[in-house]
């Protein structure tokens, strides 16, 4: 049994040259159980569209074995009105595409989870702001309609944000000065994408909302409410 992550950048797996950048699915493993495998088909700029008529997607069928499970988070991009490569209305080629993945996931035996964007890091007055529009108002009708799983992520780290507070949350994302990091000497103001505090705690979220939920999926992930055994005495040099 394997997981299928398509999406974004947010959830997107960096390699050395783009450290210490990091998507939330790139994570993941760490909440999974020993025998479960995560594949991070995610991509920088995507929106469904694009990750339609790229391929993308084709690549994940070709590969989707009965029993699987597909992750899907798209929203960030299709909202980039400006761009015809990506851009969708979202209650019509947005949710459209929702349709398409949804049923050639299913043709294979496998299982779509829905994830509604995450939020940008995008702060007034001491607020966070959803800054997606009605895409996740449009997943979320989606889903319900067709009775597929899928998590709020937006509105659960709009709320995690906003409990935390603005300066505590900076840590969540490619925010710091120059000559930190040698991929970006110039520093990096991004409110966007996530760096490894920020990428384990949405995938925590994540998978708390899963259990929750009590969706399907989370014969995948360890239980995080349980107490997990460890042998320090192994673990000492």
């Amino acid at each position: 049994m394997n997981i299928y992550m398509m999406g974004d950048s947010t959830m997107k797996q960096n390699n050395y040259y783009t450290y210490p950048q990091q998507g939330w699915g790139q994570v993941l493993y760490l909440f999974c159980k020993e025998d479960i495998l995560v594949f991070d088909y995610a991509e920088n700029g995507r929106s469904t569209k694009s990750f339609i008529a790229e391929g993308r997607f084709d690549k994940i069928l070709s590969k989707l074995q009965k029993g699987d499970y597909v992750i899907c988070q798209f929203g960030h991009n299709d909202e980039k009105i400006n761009d015809p490569n990506r851009y969708t209305e979202p209650f019509g080629e947005y949710q459209k595409n929702l349709k398409y993945f949804s049923e050639e996931v299913e043709k294979k035996g496998a299982k779509i989870i829905f994830a509604t964007s995450i939020t940008r890091h995008s702060f007034v007055n001491g607020v966070c702001q959803n800054s997606h529009g009605d895409y996740p108002k449009a997943m979320k009708e989606f889903a319900k309609v067709n009775n597929f799983d899928c998590v709020d992520m937006n509105q659960i780290t709009l709320d995690l944000y906003n409990k935390l507070g603005e300066e505590e949350t900076k840590k969540f994302h490619m925010i710091f000065d120059a000559g930190i990091y040698s991929t970006y000497m110039e520093g990096k103001n991004d409110h966007s994408h996530l760096v490894f505090k920020g990428a384990v705690e949405i995938a925590k979220q994540f998978v708390l909302a899963v259990y929750k939920n009590d969706f399907e999926i989370k014969e995948c992930f360890i239980d995080l409410s349980e107490k997990f055994e460890i042998d320090y005495k192994m673990l000492k040099d």
